[in-house]
């Protein structure tokens, strides 16, 4: 599964079917991930996806503004070069950050990105639209996002809404959905929350259990594998039984550890907080921070 892991897929779902339409971003289907660690270069874009018409869809989320937009530019340069694909690029803009430079020009060419200020949506509003249709038993795709992003837009009272975000995601009835407003909500809108607040959102985490499972199952089975061919080779000198014997033993021991790790490994890929990866692994937050090391 490696990148394209259970959460990179949930996000895709979450933010198709419309979705992205709850903050102003229109006319995107979302395929499946791209792989956004560009050759020759460190660069790392946020999330890519092939969309329904087959151009890409670049989404960066930022906290604070961008000075100039060569960065971004750099990455779309890359990025075209290689899939030789039309690239829409939005840049989500957290917190505070109400304006935001939309055009670049180099001379040769001109670069434009479309900016989404959630400063300027209305947080309670669309809170408040989410509870009407919870209580009316009526659900759409933008309701996602409302809920998600909530928190990082204007808000009356930050500290109410996010008790309102807490009370709203049980009410989801579907279980499906639930799970994509979860992974949305860690994977988009978790930088808006205090260290406090990460915490007290652990405990919705029960939504994403099954998510979990499939990332644990994952690691677990590419470990098996690994360990399995180590423990071949050690017993293949006692002869092909003996070899088939050491190697399910090695696989079961190698598996387990291993696959904790590569567990982690995959939940820092899909960009979710070290809280819910020390939850999830057992992991302490030295080892997390040195596979963090590793994943950059």
């Amino acid at each position: 599964m490696s990148r394209q892991d259970a959460l990179m897929k949930a996000l895709t779902r979450s933010l198709s079917g419309g979705a992205l339409d709850a903050i102003g971003v229109y006319g995107v289907e979302l395929v499946e991930p791209v792989e956004t660690e560009l050759p020759a270069n460190v660069l790392r874009m946020d999330r890519v996806w092939r969309t329904a018409d087959g151009s890409l869809f670049h989404l960066e989320f930022q906290a604070k503004r961008e000075a100039t937009l060569h960065r971004f530019l750099e990455y779309d340069a890359r990025l075209a070069n290689q899939t030789r694909c039309p690239i829409r690029t939005v840049i989500l803009y957290h917190a505070s950050v109400s304006s935001a430079p939309e055009e670049l020009n180099i001379g040769t060419a001109q670069y434009r990105v479309e900016n989404v200020f959630l400063a300027r949506v209305d947080g309670d509003e669309a809170l408040d639209q989410v509870e009407c249709h919870v209580r009316d038993g009526y659900w759409e795709p933008r309701d996602r996002v409302r809920l998600a992003l909530a928190m990082n837009m204007r808000l009356e009272n930050p500290a109410d809404a996010f008790e309102r975000v807490l009370s709203l995601i049980p009410q989801v009835r579907d279980e499906n959905e639930r799970e994509l407003v979860v992974s949305a909500l860690l994977t988009l809108g978790e930088q808006a929350l205090s260290e406090e607040q990460r915490l007290r959102l652990r405990k919705e985490l029960r939504t994403m259990y099954r998510l979990i499972d499939e990332i644990f199952e994952d690691g677990r089975r590419e470990g098996r594998l690994e360990g399995f061919k180590e423990g071949l080779q050690e017993g293949m000198e006692k002869g092909v039984e003996k070899g088939i014997e050491k190697g399910i033993e090695k696989g079961m021991e190698i598996g387990s550890e291993m696959g904790v790790r590569r567990v982690a490994r995959n939940m820092l890929e899909a960009g979710m907080p070290y809280e819910v990866i020390e939850r999830a692994t057992g992991l302490s937050r030295d080892v997390i921070e040195s596979l963090q090391k590793q994943v950059n």
